[in-house]
């Protein structure tokens, strides 16, 4: 089972539709509303936190069956799942929750930012 996992930090009250904001993101779109992230910290933390996974060095990540590739840009951050685990996913979404950015799951539309 696949599953992509989204996350963006906005960076004033708006009322923006996440749908159309997770397609511009994921299309590389600089969006003025949204925050600009420490990229270079995030994949650090990846690194970290999936240590004894493989690693090839393009944000493919791989242990026996799951594995889950990165897309980090300065706005963004999307990690592609294949066959996760419950506790894997929740690894990401606890990575990116410590930088104030909180999970969008495009499969139902819904970010979850307490709003």
């Amino acid at each position: 089972m696949s599953r992509d996992l989204s996350f963006w930090r906005t960076s004033t009250e708006v009322e923006a539709d996440n749908r159309a904001t997770y397609v511009a993101l994921s299309n590389a779109k600089h969006l003025t509303y949204v925050d600009e992230i420490p990229a270079a910290k995030i994949t650090a933390a990846f690194k970290d936190a999936f240590q004894d996974w493989e690693n090839d060095g393009s944000g493919f990540y791989e242990n026996g069956r799951e594995s889950f590739q990165l897309m980090i840009t300065k706005q963004f951050v999307r990690a592609d799942c294949y066959d996760m685990t419950k506790r894997s996913m929740n690894t990401i979404i606890d990575i990116m929750l410590e930088y104030g950015c909180p999970l969008y799951d495009s499969t139902i539309d819904v970010r979850f930012d307490g709003k």
